[in-house]
C-alpha cells in the first residue's frame, strides 16, 4: 500500500517506527556487520553500512540504486537510527537533508512536505515491505569496512 500526504492511520502514532524495526530484524536475519549487501530474486541490491554504534543505539547508512528500463533514478539514500532498547527505527536523515522536524509550519517551496519526516519513514516501510517480497537476503557481511 502506498501512503500520501492524505493518508491516516486509526494505527498508534508509532506503529510505523516499530514495524520498521521489526521488518528489518526479520530482513537482516540477526547479522548486523559493519558493511552489508543485500541481494533480491531480481539480482537489485540494498546496501546497509554501519556508521555508529552505541549501546543502546546504532546509526545505519542505507543506501538503494534504482534502473528501470535501462534509465537511472538518483539513489535512494537514508541514515537510519535503531533504538535497540525501545525496538523502533527512524529515519535521522534523506536524501542529503539531515534535519527533519517532525513537522513543517508551511511546504517549503516544494521540497517538502508539513509531514516529511512521517512520509520518509512510510517510505522506508514500503521500502523494507518490497524487501521481504522481493527475497531480498544478506549476500555478503564485512567487518571494519
Amino acid at each position: 500500500m502506498s501512503h500520501t500526504i492524505c493518508h491516516s492511520s486509526p494505527r498508534s502514532p508509532m506503529w510505523v517506527f516499530e514495524e520498521n524495526y521489526r521488518l528489518l530484524h526479520a530482513l537482516l536475519r540477526g547479522q548486523m556487520s559493519d558493511h552489508l549487501v543485500l541481494i533480491g530474486d531480481e539480482g537489485e541490491e540494498l546496501t546497509l553500512r554501519v556508521l555508529e554504534r552505541c549501546r543502546y543505539t546504532t546509526v545505519v547508512a542505507l543506501s538503494k540504486p534504482f534502473a528501470i528500463d535501462g534509465e537511472w533514478l538518483p539513489n535512494l539514500s537514508m541514515q537510519l537510527r535503531i533504538y535497540h532498547d525501545a525496538g523502533v527505527v527512524e529515519v535521522a536523515a534523506y536524501q542529503g537533508c539531515t534535519r527533519l522536524p517532525a513537522r513543517y509550519q508551511v511546504a517549503r517551496h516544494g521540497r517538502h512536505h508539513t509531514d516529511e519526516k512521517r512520509q520518509v519513514n512510510l517510505l522506508l516501510h514500503d521500502l523494507l515491505r518490497y524487501c521481504r517480497r522481493f527475497g531480498y537476503r544478506v549476500a555478503a557481511c564485512r567487518v571494519g569496512d
